[in-house]
């Protein structure tokens, strides 16, 4: 059974000025977290991915969508994962499919976008955790026949991303860059 999550589980603020985005709310993503939506006056944002990834899914006729920020790419060998499923690709992608079927959203004919995966410290090349959840989602990716739009992985440096549950439009800000739609 699947933990339901209260609407408010996630900071909103306005949109005022903010480029590319609809006037409405700003709905913030944790690391280890999602939000999924159908109302087009949100935009929903997840902060600073270096190694972890966002995924962002829309569903133009349906207007649904949604943003996973996982941490790592499996929940195998982990304790207490149910509390945490958002926390692991394998666990997260099936979180987030099930709240977007409650909405009326197909995950498999949606439209995907991959961000993150990067080596943002020394520590991660010992580890790779950028690389594997890259592989990882690369390999659900083909287990799965998601059809994936954008891969913006890899690198040095962390990124932010928004979806604009408006347009379906996913913008992206690098620190040695301005906001662009990807």
């Amino acid at each position: 059974m699947l933990n339901q999550r209260p609407a408010a589980f996630s900071s909103q603020s306005s949109l005022r000025g903010v480029s590319g985005a609809s006037t409405g709310k700003l709905v913030v993503v944790g690391v280890g977290d999602f939000k999924v939506s159908n109302s087009p006056d949100e935009t929903i944002v997840t902060y600073a991915l270096g190694s972890c990834l966002g995924i962002t899914f829309f569903d133009s006729a349906r207007c649904v969508g949604g943003l996973l920020h996982i941490m790592l790419p499996t929940s195998k060998d982990h304790h207490n994962v149910e509390n945490r499923r958002a926390m692991f690709l394998d666990t997260g992608m099936e979180e987030i499919a099930n709240h977007m079927a409650k909405l009326g959203g197909n995950i498999s004919s949606m439209e995907c976008k991959v961000f993150g995966g990067a080596s943002v410290t020394n520590a991660d090349g010992f580890f790779s955790i950028g690389r594997k959840n890259v592989l990882a989602m690369q390999e659900l990716v083909r287990a799965n026949g998601l059809r994936v739009n954008v891969w913006e992985v890899g690198g040095t440096n962390n990124r932010t991303i928004r979806l604009n549950m408006q347009t379906g439009q996913v913008f992206l800000k690098t620190p040695s860059q301005q906001e662009c739609p990807k």
